[in-house]
């Protein structure tokens, strides 16, 4: 140190040192004005988005008042603000429970002059329920669809009822009604659990039916009776009021997009937009005289926000075909007006417009509004009021009225709107006048189907595919065939990609061709570790996700992930009727861990085999697979099916292990509970 003490002078360190610091403070300082100039710039100087910018994009004619949603989330304050004499709460997955509350509502004024407030379930809080004076009755239109699940709008209220079991419904007056379907195991489980929680202090429990005339009946006995509601003579006071607009520019209409529902956000399940997806291939898969299986495949590569795994459903929405549109166009003398612009607006409060609008005929007849499916017996009975003739009227009360002649109609008869009043008078306008406000109150809301995704998202993570299935034979308990709409659409789309022109349908022969679809989240999905084994049951086009589990296992296999053991068993008529046969071929051929067992009922000169007997032919196996290698059951395909095959399982489980029938009911429980037994089935 002092040899450089002699060389280097000390006072130039210590100047070094002065610099440093000085420069070290300007940095500091430098830095914090920095920081203080962007705050300053962000909170004062920078411009904000505009949270309503996305407004100067909107329709204003579409900006309707009473489509928005509740105010307030506590009911009884809603009913006290509104001065409404009673509630109607409906719970719908399809749209068919919503319909029959909206009718109630109409009725409850022109029968007896009461102001009801139409609530979707999931636009109030559970607990307001109960703050419901005791002087209001509250009503429940619930539906259940699958096995046993509630529709998207009621699970919120569903999953309060089960947590809150001790709550207590002191001043509620109520009565409720159930829709499903009775083939389901868990037919009408939904509105059993509501009656069951709100029988613990409710006052007027209304007794519920099979049939909505009925139950309304009594309903109305019980407005009568208990209530002293005084009937008055019928009367029709509409609801929506229909302007022709010619002012408004085809740019301002709706003319065939889909209109998310507004409950698709609140529900359990969840939804991803509705886009049009370009159909990548389109075709057949069988064609028999009878029957028909379509493959549809689509692109996601132009929505990179929209993704399924295997298992989800795929939303298609359909078109109406051009001869239902035409028949319902003449009866109501409207063919010169179907490209006139309308607007729509309800004319109270509680009523929403479930149509889009601005609108045109032609978009609401082919792209809105349920046109070809059966007509209700509650609507053709309101139809008598605006019959021209006694012998309509007469016709249309005796089928409206009596549930008998009614069934024994539609059995012989395809029953559409415009067919029956066709059919009653052919003479074109002659039922002009029906009030265009009826119409659209009564015809439903045009919902998309919903078909099993047959692809994997682990391989096809952009492209999603569909099975459908057609079938040109009649339906149990009816003499004709009444074509299925979404599958009549899409056979006329695969038609179309052959150059083969429908006089029904109408798609671009110069642009790609698309289909409104969305995807639906499922509760059917395969173990998350891939070790586990799996048993797969399917019937016809119920093979569907089971393609999708079988590809996906088959490409975990290839990348060297331990597989469990794969068992399917599929059964169709005939093996004309395989589908999909070379590609359940192949994947067997690429992993050994992959079974296929194939039953035919139909055979030509073979025992009819039924896929349930296939799988008690493998009884024991299906036992030790289930009992001792925890493996997962899947069943897909019709609801009867499915329980054939449960009883079969039990049945075997009995008598193979030793389990009496309290053992083999608690392993079921446990199984569906453990979500190791799945089904995903229809009527």
């Amino acid at each position: 140190m002092s040899t450089l003490s002699k060389m280097v002078d000390p006072s130039l360190f210590a100047g070094v040192d002065c610099l440093l610091q000085k420069a070290q403070k300007d940095d500091f300082a430098f830095l914090a004005l920095i920081i203080l100039t962007g705050i300053f710039y962000n909170i004062y100087i920078k411009e904000k988005p505009d949270p309503y910018h996305h407004v100067w994009f909107e329709k204003p004619q579409t900006a309707d008042a009473n489509a928005r949603e509740a105010d307030t989330r506590d009911i009884g304050v809603k009913l006290e603000e509104s001065k409404k004499d009673l509630v109607i709460f409906w719970g719908s997955q399809s749209g068919t429970a919503e319909g029959f509350a909206n009718r109630l509502v109409r009725d409850c004024r022109s029968r007896f002059g009461l102001d009801a407030l139409l609530a979707d379930l999931s636009d109030y809080d559970p607990e307001s329920i109960s703050n419901i004076p005791s002087t209001k009755l509250a009503i429940f239109i619930i539906s259940t669809y699958g096995e046993g699940d509630p529709s998207d709008n009621a699970t919120q209220f569903l999953s309060w009822l089960d947590t809150n079991k001790t709550v207590q419904f002191s001043k509620l007056s109520y009565a409720a009604f159930g829709l499903g379907n009775k083939k389901y195991k868990f037919y009408n489980k939904v509105v059993d659990v509501v009656v069951e929680a709100l029988d613990r202090s409710g006052q007027y429990p209304c007794s519920q039916s099979e049939d909505f005339t009925e139950w309304k009946q009594s309903l109305f006995s019980l407005f009568q009776g208990k209530l002293g509601f005084v009937e008055r003579p019928a009367q029709y006071e509409p609801t929506l009021k229909v302007i022709e607009d010619t002012s408004l520019d085809i740019i301002d209409l709706h003319l065939g997009e889909p209109i998310k529902s507004r409950t698709a956000k609140k529900g359990s399940a969840q939804t991803s937009p509705i886009q049009p997806l370009p159909v990548k291939t389109a075709k057949e898969l069988l064609a028999t005289e009878e029957r028909n299986c379509l493959h549809l495949d689509l692109s996601l590569h132009d929505f990179p926000e929209l993704k399924y795994k295997t298992g989800d459903h795929l939303a298609i929405w359909p078109a109406n075909p051009s001869s239902e549109i035409n028949i319902l166009l003449f009866a109501l003398g409207l063919q010169p007006k179907t490209e006139t612009p309308l607007l729509i607006q309800s004319l109270e409060s509680g009523v929403k417009v479930k149509v889009p609008s601005p609108t045109t005929w032609q978009a609401l007849l082919r792209h809105y509004l349920e046109i070809s499916g059966p007509v209700p017996r509650e609507t053709v009975l309101s139809l008598a009021q605006f019959a021209l003739d006694e012998s309509s009227k007469a016709t249309l009360k005796q089928l409206g009225e009596d549930k008998d002649a009614y069934h024994a109609y539609c059995s012989m008869n395809h029953v559409t709107l415009g067919r029956l009043l066709a059919s009653l008078n052919p003479t074109p306008g002659a039922w002009s006048g029906i009030p265009l406000s009826f119409i659209l109150e009564s015809l439903p809301v045009l919902a998309p189907r919903y078909y099993s995704i047959s692809s994997s998202s682990i391989v096809s993570p952009k492209t999603v595919s569909v099975t459908v299935a057609t079938s040109s034979e009649p339906s149990p308990g009816h003499s004709i065939c009444v074509p299925g709409l979404t599958t009549s659409y899409l056979s006329s789309l695969e038609s179309h990609t052959r150059s083969i022109t429908s006089t029904e349908f109408t798609f671009p022969s110069d642009s790609q061709l698309t289909l409104y679809s969305q995807v639906r989240t499922s509760k059917f999905r395969l173990p998350t570790l891939p070790k586990h084994p799996i048993i797969l049951v399917a019937s016809g086009s119920g093979l569907a996700p089971f393609l999708g589990f079988l590809t996906e296992r088959a490409r975990l296999a290839s990348i060297g992930r331990e597989v469990g053991h794969l068992l399917l068993f599929f059964g169709c008529r005939s093996p004309s009727e395989y589908i999909y046969k070379s590609e359940l071929e192949a994947l067997q051929t690429s992993s050994r861990e992959i079974e296929v067992v194939s039953a035919f009922s139909r055979e030509v000169g073979k025992e009819k085999k039924y896929v349930q007997d296939r799988v008690e032919e493998r009884g024991e196996e299906v036992c030790r697979m289930l009992v001792e290698e925890n493996a997962y059951f899947y069943i897909c395909g019709s609801a009867s099916m499915a329980r054939d095959v449960k009883a079969r399982v039990e049945g075997m489980l009995g008598k193979r292990v030793g389990w009496g029938e309290r053992e083999v009911r608690e392993w079921s429980e446990a199984m569906r509970k453990g979500r190791r037994w799945q089904e995903d089935v229809w009527g």
